[in-house]
């Protein structure tokens, strides 16, 4: 049953992000597609197509990226946040967080849209 809540709270949360992304996304439209915005004292930029980015020196920040598509009032329920950077496309790299015990959600970049991927890992 435990393995189950964890399987939909993971679900849930790629949603949120998905969500998060995708109002960026839209703000950037409504806003004549700038190169860059200031959320949340962060500098946030856009891929070709308008998905939030955030890189620092070059490289994407995963922890920003965590902290500006998770909602505020929705904790997240990971017990550790890993921050690991692994190409996966030519452009981008991706950022790989442990949400709980031997379940992983990726943040990768594809075709200038951002994408999100759960999968099982067990050490």
């Amino acid at each position: 049953m435990n393995a189950k809540a964890e399987d939909v709270a993971l679900k849930l949360t790629i949603n949120s992000l998905y969500e998060s992304a995708s109002s960026l996304r839209q703000s950037w439209e409504l806003n004549n597609r700038p190169d860059h915005m200031e959320i949340d004292g962060v500098d946030l930029h856009f891929t070709k197509l308008g998905w939030p980015l955030i890189e620092q020196n070059n490289n994407l920040d995963c922890y920003q990226l965590w902290r500006i598509l998770t909602p505020v009032n929705i904790p997240p329920p990971h017990i550790s946040l890993l921050y690991t950077k692994e190409a996966k496309s030519v452009t981008y790299e991706s950022c790989v967080y442990q949400i709980s015990t031997g379940k992983w959600l990726e943040l990768f970049y594809e075709n200038e849209t951002i994408k999100f991927n759960d999968f099982v890992a067990i050490k």
